[in-house]
């Protein structure tokens, strides 16, 4: 759904559009329609190293079932983990 925000605005000399609006994103995908209609589509970017958590619906419906879990306070204590801080992880 959209709504008006502006009834006209003009393009200055160098064919830029200024909307004088508060971004909601630094970055936008630009969509355009077979009407002419043009959609901002605010963007966040992922970096590449979390891409499989959003691209895994079973991962990610069990850290988002967590944040829940989280959220209402059911938590469980596992002690500290301090002394495996210094630990050196082999990447694959």
């Amino acid at each position: 759904m959209f709504w008006i925000l502006k009834n006209l605005i003009s393009t200055d000399p160098q064919g830029c559009l200024s909307l004088n609006l508060e971004p909601k994103s630094t970055k936008y995908r630009v969509l355009i329609n077979e009407a002419g209609q043009i959609l901002l589509d605010p963007i966040t970017n992922i970096p590449d190293r979390e891409q499989w958590l959003w691209q895994n619906p079973e991962v990610l419906a069990s850290v988002k079932c967590g944040l829940a879990q989280a959220a209402k306070g059911e938590v469980h204590d596992l002690g500290d983990f301090s002394e495996y801080a210094d630990l050196e992880i082999e990447e694959e």
